[in-house]
């Protein structure tokens, strides 16, 4: 008898459980579409680049538009596809809220909390920036990419906690997604290989799974390269990768370097380039040497100059003279563009890296801000204060537990979030300039990692109350 109430309760429970789930979904997936409902489909500036399968684009999101325009025609698809996006922005704000609970002895408070911080960062998009609309509802990669990068946290954290073959290839298919829908998401095959050295290696020393799984990261790389030649072939007939991959790095050497960096060029056609390029810039105050200082007015210099120097001087200056000088199908002049600005970066490497490294360290910083909050003179020392206090409780947990090698929860979660967080900023802050856009992927998730920090320490104060209560 007592079995049966005791296995009674336990359905209960579990359809509860189930009950409140829904219900949580349900508010999600209503939140989520209530902005193409109030906004429609937002067409950016980035837009036509997608609908049309520019070849400087990388394949999924391109080819998600077109399997929407096959479906509902020219006219009709681009409500369908932000209703698609906003679909699928609520079952990953669902996942990680129910990941969360899971994790967290069934708290349903931070299961909520983790929906308000998704929630939160989506508000702040669309009613507090200046761009004034969400990217859920939005004709860009953000539309599909902010959802998709949580779910692939979320796995790849259940995958380190729980070591689950379903969870290792639920992270390997969202980091294959990723990287398809832009390249700045190598950081996820870039965390995952981090992610792994640090638990199979330096945690466990587990030598020969670190191999398989680091095997299976290059692994991911190489199919990408693949797809994303297949892609272009079927688009356009050209067994090839997506173009303009130097045109980011080339825009920023351009912003550091001087007159004397034409002496680096022993290619005179590379060198006629580069003055043109150059003598522009310095014309219309696109170099470091017209910014401001400080680190603040330097990183905001240099984001302002960057789209100037790339799509104003750039892109007419190599592009003009393929014209003017081959004729060239458009895939022969997309190859020798690449090959152009590959080989300017190469050599504009050589230059004094005085500059750069300035430009780097206030992007860098800039990229860190960015993450969890907005570059001013405020949320700067609001931005520094919350990492100590993530760091200090995360360190103040690993203390508490008495060793770092256990897969404890919340500990999972806080270092593959805030590794997220460090790997995008290196590395985006290397290539470009670290606008919001670029950043807000681990927003949401920073504050939830930190919830539950917080959580466990309140749980631990709380026990060792009690425990002195007790005389014990």
């Amino acid at each position: 008898m007592a079995m049966w109430i005791n296995r009674n309760s336990k359905k209960k429970i579990g359809k509860s459980w189930n009950q409140w789930d829904i219900c949580l979904f349900a508010a999600a997936l209503g939140f989520y579409l209530f902005f193409p409902f109030y906004d429609g489909p937002v067409w950016c500036k980035d837009s036509p680049s997608y609908a049309t399968m520019n070849i400087t684009r990388e394949p999924l999101y391109p080819t998600f538009l077109w399997i929407f325009r096959r479906l509902f025609g020219e006219e009709g698809y681009l409500m369908p596809v932000v209703v698609a996006q906003s679909i699928l922005a609520a079952y990953a704000t669902w996942k990680l809220a129910v990941t969360v609970k899971e994790y967290k002895d069934g708290s349903r408070f931070l299961a909520l909390l983790s929906v308000g911080f998704q929630f939160g960062v989506t508000f702040l998009c669309r009613f507090v920036a200046v761009r004034g609309s969400s990217y859920i509802d939005s004709i860009m990669t953000e539309g599909l990419g902010l959802s998709l990068y949580v779910l692939f946290i979320v796995q790849l954290c259940k995958y380190v906690a729980e070591q689950k073959i379903k969870n290792l290839g639920g992270t390997a298919f969202f980091a294959f997604l990723l990287v398809n829908l832009r390249k700045q998401m190598l950081v996820t095959l870039c965390l995952m290989a981090a992610v792994f050295i640090l638990y199979e290696l330096i945690k466990e020393r587990n030598g020969k799974k670190l191999l398989l799984l680091l095997l299976m990261t290059a692994g991911i790389f190489g199919v990408c390269r693949f797809t994303d030649k297949l892609y272009n072939y079927c688009v356009r007939g050209a067994w090839i990768e997506h173009s303009g991959n130097s045109m980011g790095m080339l825009c920023t050497l351009i912003y550091t370097a001087g007159e004397e960096d034409a002496g680096l060029f022993e290619d005179e056609t590379l060198r006629g380039l580069y003055e043109e390029i150059s003598a522009e810039a310095e014309r219309q105050g696109l170099k470091i040497t017209y910014a401001p200082q400080g680190w603040v007015d330097l990183s905001s210099h240099y984001a302002d100059s960057y789209d100037a120097i790339g799509y104003g001087i750039i892109n007419p200056v190599i592009q003009g003279y393929i014209a003017e000088n081959y004729e060239y199908t458009e895939i022969e002049a997309v190859l020798q563009y690449d090959r152009y600005c590959s080989d300017m970066v190469k050599t504009l490497l050589g230059q004094e890296k005085g500059d750069l490294a300035r430009v780097y360290a206030s992007n860098l910083w800039k990229g860190f801000v960015n993450s969890i909050a907005r570059v001013n003179r405020y949320l700067n020392i609001y931005a520094a204060a919350a990492y100590l206090f993530y760091i200090g409780l995360y360190t103040y947990g690993v203390w508490r537990k008495k060793g770092w090698k256990k897969r404890d929860k919340s500990a999972v979660m806080a270092e593959i979030v805030l590794g997220g967080i460090a790997v995008n900023a290196v590395v985006v802050g290397a290539m470009i300039f670290c606008q919001p856009r670029y950043m807000i992927y681990s927003m949401g998730l920073f504050y939830t990692a930190l919830s539950m920090l917080v959580y466990d320490w309140l749980k631990d104060w709380k026990a060792g109350k009690e425990r002195r209560r007790a005389g014990v």
